[in-house]
């Protein structure tokens, strides 16, 4: 049987792209993510929608993202980026959201690329 836990429906305050990370704002609805400080980041949304519409994201697990930049298949940690879509994990202050995962068939990704994480949610890693 498979687990159905790690997707939740959420009512979206603006239009939402598909695969883009999204947060929760201060109603309780969901936004597109688009700084890697945000800690209100809470998954990726699974399709398309628009402003009130409900939409269904991975709250936790393997996942589509949409690349924002060049990353290279040996990277493992990613964080957000504008616009809801990752780059690599770099520097301090920032959230990890999760690890790429390798593809032989995939050894980088250029800009708007899919490509498949897990996702874990914001992680600090300095204290």
């Amino acid at each position: 049987m498979a687990n159905t836990d790690n997707i939740i429906s959420f009512v979206a305050a603006e239009a939402i792209t598909e695969y883009a990370l999204v947060s929760v704002d201060t109603t309780g609805k969901i936004v597109i993510t688009d700084a890697a400080t945000d800690n209100r980041c809470v998954g990726v949304a699974q399709r398309a929608c628009a402003s009130g519409d409900s939409v269904e994201v991975k709250v936790n697990g393997i996942t589509r993202v949409v690349a924002g930049a060049t990353i290279a298949n040996s990277v493992s940690l990613i964080m957000a980026d504008t616009d809801g879509k990752v780059i690599t994990h770099a520097t301090t202050g920032n959230y990890s959201i999760g690890q790429v995962l390798p593809n032989i068939n995939q050894v980088s990704s250029a800009a708007n690329d899919q490509i498949f994480i897990n996702f874990t949610g914001p992680q600090n890693l300095v204290p």
